[in-house]
């Protein structure tokens, strides 16, 4: 999937973007899931690989790395599977979340090189800050895959612009800390997303704490142009799937949720 896809989505207006991990719960209803989301009106995903010390993430997040991974989920059947989400959803956006470790065992030009060819528009290496990304921006560049830097709620005005110089789209984490979906400090956090908003100039992703359709219409509003739905989305998974009996369930509740972070209705 070409960043100019990316672009073209994004130029239709601000995009909810689920977030999955690979492989959870099973790596075949993985694949299903991305479809059921497509097909629930998501217009991009957010693909995060699993790997033992996810340290940006929360526990339901955490909790569903742990699926993946007792469930032999390698990196390279990671690669596998974002292939096959990358065909079952042709034209979708696919941009993916990973931890340094991952990429630097197998190396910035290999990494980058197999995300293209199985699909992928960018790639967030969370724990690889701007200091030390400059290897693998050039290794994205060459591959031709997005590069995405992440900021922070206390991130100053200097650093943004520094990222955004160097992004396809800034990801700032709406809450200091990890993942998770919070209940307090949504006001707060909006008035950062239309701070940043005025300093970047390149789209604004949000992440960290949106689980509601009106969270995500309010961060709109002041500025986000991606709104990120991880753990609240994973937890729906953990809460339907058992047993390989709970497939039909999942995917159809997976697919409901998804369409109420989209739809006013």
């Amino acid at each position: 999937m070409s960043h100019s896809a990316l672009s073209a989505v994004l130029a239709d207006g601000p995009a909810v973007s689920p977030c999955l991990v690979l492989g959870d719960p099973t790596p075949d209803l993985s694949v299903e899931m991305a479809r059921a989301a497509v097909g629930a009106g998501a217009r991009l995903l957010e693909i995060e690989f699993p790997y033992s010390d996810p340290v940006a993430d929360g526990p339901a997040i955490q909790a569903a790395v742990q699926r993946s991974l007792a469930g032999g989920t390698s990196t390279s059947r990671a690669f596998e599977l974002l292939g096959r989400i990358a065909e079952t959803c042709p034209g979708t956006p696919l941009n993916l979340l990973v931890y340094g470790n991952l990429v630097h065992r197998i190396g910035y030009e290999c990494f980058a090189e197999r995300a293209v060819a199985a699909g992928a528009s960018t790639l967030l290496v969370t724990d690889i800050p701007l200091e030390e990304s400059v290897p693998l921006r050039r290794a994205c560049r060459r591959a031709g895959l997005g590069h995405v830097e992440l900021a922070g709620p206390l991130t100053p005005a200097a650093r943004l612009q520094r990222l955004a110089a160097v992004s396809s789209f800034v990801y700032l984490a709406g809450f200091q800390g990890v993942t998770g979906v919070r209940r307090g400090g949504f006001d707060a956090m909006l008035h950062r997303v239309a701070e940043v908003a005025e300093i970047v100039d390149v789209p604004l992703c949000l992440g960290f704490g949106l689980s509601e359709r009106s969270q995500i219409v309010r961060a709109f509003g002041a500025g986000a142009g991606i709104a990120v739905v991880g753990s609240h989305l994973v937890r729906v998974v953990g809460d339907l799937y058992r047993t390989p009996s709970d497939a039909d369930r999942l995917l159809s509740g997976y697919g409901a949720a998804v369409r109420r972070l989209i739809s006013n209705g």
